[in-house]
């Protein structure tokens, strides 16, 4: 494979928006350590699996995107399918193989939480997969953010937990919620600014469902959201002070994300897609940091 060839791939990996994938299962684990000693191979597999995931989701919506003619007026980064720097057969062949080289590794993760992961696992993928193709794709029927939450929330966070310590309890589920919407954001940056072409695509969104104002406003509230649910899910070992304070930074670097986006236009958005996914990274370093004190 060449250099340039191999600068398409990793193009379409979208390596900007992994960060997204990473936060929950790191402060999933940190969250863990306050009940029992880190088990570091399966926290680290629990990692991979979940960068694994969403290459697969990437790769997936790169290729379906691309045979559907979806991005041929597309304001964001042109797919590679799309493209034509990579044929789409290709691009077929690689997401069997990495969807496969997922499942085997996620089937690892067995030998310390069980058979009980294995219909878990089983549907994370068939959902990378059906978020952008099937039958019933969610992104183009307006669920996309509810799959967002779900697994780049409360699914990682659960079940990386659950294996360090074989359970899970309320506070748990409330902080996969509260990182899931945190994550969420970067899904309304890129449907906000396809919302024109998407619904000439017949493509339903949150955004183009709800409205752009609206959907401004989940925008600027789901970090704020995320701060008060961490009052309640740390609540058992963090003073709330010391929250309140270590918040600071992430809402100041979430207000200055907030302001840029609401002024961003056309190809603008592109730049907020990073920003975005490092507002998840910065709330779990946050979370890191308080259990850490």
């Amino acid at each position: 494979m060449s250099v340039v060839k191999f600068k398409y791939w990793i193009q379409a990996v979208r390596p900007k928006t992994l960060l997204v994938s990473m936060a929950p299962v790191i402060m999933s684990v940190a969250i863990a350590s306050n009940f029992m000693k880190i088990n570091w191979l399966p926290a680290v597999i629990c990692l991979v699996f979940a960068l694994m995931a969403q290459i697969t989701s990437n790769l997936v919506n790169d290729y379906s995107d691309g045979i559907k003619g979806i991005d041929e007026n597309r304001v964001g980064p042109i797919t590679m399918v799309a493209k034509g720097v990579i044929p789409a057969k290709k691009m077929r062949n690689a997401i069997i193989i990495i969807c496969a080289l997922t499942f085997f590794l996620g089937c690892t993760l067995m030998f310390w939480g069980g058979l009980v992961l294995l219909p878990f696992g089983i549907v994370i993928l068939l959902c990378a997969l059906a978020y952008s193709a099937g039958p019933y794709p969610l992104s183009t029927h307006a669920l996309g953010d509810l799959a967002v939450v779900l697994f780049y929330g409360i699914a990682p966070v659960a079940l990386t937990f659950f294996i360090q310590t074989s359970f899970v309890n309320w506070q748990i589920i409330i902080a996969g919620l509260a990182i899931g919407l945190v994550t969420d954001n970067l899904l309304i940056v890129n449907n906000y600014r396809d919302v024109e072409e998407d619904l000439k695509n017949n493509k339903k969104t949150t955004v183009n469902i709800l409205g752009r104002p609206f959907m401004k406003m989940v925008y600027i509230c789901n970090p704020l959201i995320a701060i008060v649910l961490g009052f309640i899910f740390l609540n058992s070992f963090v003073n709330p002070w010391t929250w309140l304070v270590a918040t600071i930074p992430f809402l100041a670097y979430s207000t200055l994300v907030s302001i840029k986006f609401s002024k961003a236009k056309g190809m603008e958005f592109n730049k907020l897609l990073g920003m975005s996914s490092l507002e998840s990274i910065i709330f779990a370093l946050t979370v890191i940091l308080v259990i850490l004190i």
